[in-house]
């Protein structure tokens, strides 16, 4: 799900005029909320347009041209194509994890961050129950559920907000370690982190 992070990145494109960089695709491919939805589930997974229109009970026509949308955007690729049935089946995966820089979540609507941060939250919701009816939320006694309520200042917020994004940065290595460690997919354990860090009513 689409995270904000505070670097700020362009690219050259060898002639001194800056390319988009990914967070400004990113900024212009998030700008609808199907669009979220769709690369949430094609960062998780392979999928058609038409199993992805199941798995999101939308219309078959709208996942097809926002998929599409993401595939001109860079942000999807084509993982397959096949012959099924007389008809050509396309399978996209996503290429792009959806972390915004600051300068391109303000390019975003109120509306889309809105969206965009109700869609994230739903998804940890969503994925704690699953594992709470699975058995496995609870399997491990080491498992952690942390809410910490504060009252900082303007400096204190900007701590807590670079400790969250550093977390984020090291958990990122710890997988790409685990990876190298044990090349087996079978043979990992599949866990959720989530880092929420917001301010408060």
């Amino acid at each position: 799900m689409a995270a904000k992070t505070n670097k700020r990145s362009t690219k050259s494109n060898g002639s001194g005029e800056r390319e988009p960089s990914i967070d400004s695709r990113l900024a212009r491919a998030l700008n609808h909320p199907l669009r979220v939805r769709i690369l949430a589930v094609l960062n998780e997974r392979p999928a058609s347009p038409k199993e992805m229109a199941e798995i999101l009970d939308e219309e078959l026509s709208n996942v097809s041209y926002h998929t599409r949308e993401l595939h001109r955007l860079d942000c999807v690729e084509v993982a397959k194509r096949e012959q099924v049935r007389g008809a050509v089946k396309t399978t996209y995966r996503g290429t792009t994890r959806m972390m915004l820089d600051d300068d391109a979540w303000e390019r975003l609507t109120k509306e889309t961050r809105n969206g965009i941060s109700i869609a994230a939250v739903g998804e940890v919701i969503d994925r704690a129950s699953t594992a709470i009816e699975a058995d496995t939320f609870d399997a491990r006694t080491d498992r952690h559920v942390i809410t910490l309520k504060m009252d900082v200042d303007e400096e204190g917020w900007s701590e807590v907000s670079e400790i969250v994004l550093d977390a984020h940065r090291r958990l990122e290595i710890v997988e790409v370690d685990a990876a190298n460690r044990t090349p087996d997919p079978e043979s990992r354990v599949r866990i959720t982190v989530s880092l929420l860090s917001y301010e408060s009513p």
